[in-house]
């Protein structure tokens, strides 16, 4: 069998571990373009003379369905996790390391989902590996929704659960926000969910805010990918699922989902 390289890919296949030489006579030399420069600020709109906005330039509609989710677990929940053969709801498990303090999980208990569920009896997901709670975290948990123990870990003790969105149903249910915000907008499966972005586009475009809730259970076979920081976790993930035996998802070294946010000026 070949042997896989540390971003999760046989050797001779990884762009970067493996990379494609070209035969010099097929290299064409093209001259180095001058660089233009841009007097549009990116985050306007250009128009025609008519006041019409050019079709090119309106923001792509987002299809739930083709989006994946990110779920952040520490490495000494993970264990628990391949044994369950699933991960599950914050009401149904005592975490090793529980991030989250004793007033978050009280509101996301109390907290009412559109099934009529607690917020708790859901499996939380992201829709950006650099949703705005995870750069919290990875940035020191200072906020008061995180625990003591979350303060004492690094960004490189977590793991990062990717998930196709369309394992996850119908009974799928989206937040544009935090689902334990009074405030919260929840749209119920794929289609709603569609929509729900496409409102969010103008507020969220990055998706950073937006919380997804399925479960209460999510099958492991479910994970497409498990992110980490580097090849000593990778090592350790892939043990884990060793250990417990069956199949296991593809684990891949990806270190930028691991570093904290630059500080705004």
């Amino acid at each position: 069998m070949t042997d896989e390289c540390i971003h999760g890919f046989p050797i001779e296949l990884c762009d970067i571990c493996s990379p494609r030489q070209r035969d010099p006579e097929d290299i064409i030399k093209t001259p180095t373009p001058r660089r233009s420069r841009v007097t549009t600020s990116l985050r306007s709109t250009p128009s025609t003379p008519g006041g019409k906005v050019p079709a090119q330039v309106l923001p792509a509609t987002r299809d739930f369905a083709a989006l994946r989710a990110h779920h952040v677990t520490h490495i000494d929940n993970l264990a628990a996790i391949v044994a369950e053969g699933a991960v599950l709801a914050s009401d149904q498990v005592t975490p090793v390391v529980d991030v989250s303090s004793a007033a978050t999980r009280e509101a996301r208990g109390a907290a009412t989902a559109p099934d009529g569920s607690s917020v708790a009896g859901h499996v939380p997901f992201t829709l950006s590996p650099d949703a705005r709670r995870w750069d919290e975290l990875r940035s020191g948990a200072e906020e008061d929704r995180w625990s003591d123990a979350a303060r004492r870990t690094r960004a490189t003790e977590f793991v990062v659960l990717v998930v196709p969105t369309t394992a996850f149903g119908a009974s799928v249910i989206l937040a544009d926000t935090d689902a334990d915000d009074p405030d919260v907008r929840f749209a119920v499966g794929p289609d709603a969910a569609t929509n729900l972005l496409r409102r969010t586009d103008i507020t969220d475009p990055s998706m950073h805010g937006v919380e997804l809730l399925a479960g209460p259970r999510v099958p492991l076979s479910s994970v497409a990918l498990v992110g980490v920081p580097n090849d000593r976790v990778r090592q350790q993930v892939k043990a884990v699922f060793a250990e417990q035996g069956g199949p296991a998802p593809r684990v891949a070294v990806f270190p930028p989902w691991f570093v904290p946010p630059l500080p705004e000026d």
